[in-house]
């Protein structure tokens, strides 16, 4: 009886303390996160490239890799399929920037970048949310991080 009563307060516990977007599984758990940490990992990444860091872009691109991972297991938003949309508008995009890190191409790796920003912003126009632009500010650095 003590386990039973323990286990109920636990669920109650999580059920009233637990944020929606973890108990609720609608269509747009998560995305907007998922999105912010695209925005987060992608300026970041393009500060390391602009700065010459190819080995902090690269962990950057890592991080981008694993959201894309994660968005990619989401069926539909809005009625559009962004998990089959995000995957195949932003892997190749990715994989490019890669690969110009792995080479030490940093001119490449910019201009990489800079098509992977206009993927993101493709995928945007191609789920209706072309109210979403995404810009290349990594010129700015407003994190308390050298990225040299």
């Amino acid at each position: 009886m003590r386990k039973t009563k323990l286990s109920l307060q636990l669920f109650i516990a999580i059920l009233f303390f637990t944020p929606p977007s973890i108990i609720v599984a609608d269509e747009g758990v998560g995305l907007i996160d998922l999105m912010g940490n695209f925005q987060l990992f992608a300026h970041k990444a393009g500060l390391s490239i602009r700065a010459g860091n190819p080995e902090l872009a690269d962990f950057y691109m890592h991080e981008i890799e694993e959201n894309l991972e994660a968005t990619g297991e989401i069926e539909e938003y809005d009625g559009y399929p962004v998990g089959d949309l995000s995957i195949a508008m932003l892997t190749p995009a990715v994989e490019n920037v890669g690969s110009h890190l792995d080479s030490g191409d940093m001119e490449g790796a910019m201009d990489a970048y800079n098509q992977m920003i206009n993927a993101c912003n493709a995928c945007h126009l191609a789920t209706a949310h072309g109210y979403i632009k995404i810009v290349d500010r990594s010129t700015e650095n407003p994190y308390m991080q050298a990225f040299e």
